[in-house]
């Protein structure tokens, strides 16, 4: 006859299974949702770059590209006394962006009075009749 202990053997437990995802991460799972926008990309060929250069005279491409001399100037000091450790570089960056603002602001005043003054030119001439 069996003892009753061995009969009221509670029953053995099996172990859960792990996913491998589990076991390389202690367990714990993360799933991520990424989004991806669409860029389109132009398809650009050599012969399309050069097209351009081509029509354009050279000396008004790199005056066109270049700042005024003054700018330049400008520009070359802020440089030289950031490198010579005079101003830190965040505030050469912040002084010359300032003066680039400054600059186009004034040149679109100037444009606007030159355009409104154009316009009043026009509209107190005489008409040909």
């Amino acid at each position: 006859m069996t003892s009753p202990e061995a009969q009221t053997q509670p029953p053995q437990q099996q172990a859960p299974t792990e996913h491998p995802e589990e076991k390389r991460t202690g367990g714990k799972l993360l799933h991520l949702h990424t989004a991806h926008a669409r860029v389109p990309i132009p398809y650009v060929t050599p012969g399309d770059m050069f097209s351009g250069a081509r029509k354009a005279a050279p000396s008004s491409t790199a005056a066109s590209l270049l700042p005024s001399p003054r700018k330049l100037a400008l520009y070359g000091v802020l440089g030289g006394m950031t490198v010579a450790g005079a101003i830190g570089w965040p505030v050469a960056v912040a002084v010359g962006a300032a003066t680039e603002v400054i600059t186009r602001e004034q040149a679109a005043r100037q444009r606007q009075g030159h355009e409104r003054a154009e316009r009043t030119e026009t509209a107190t001439q005489p008409q040909p009749a």
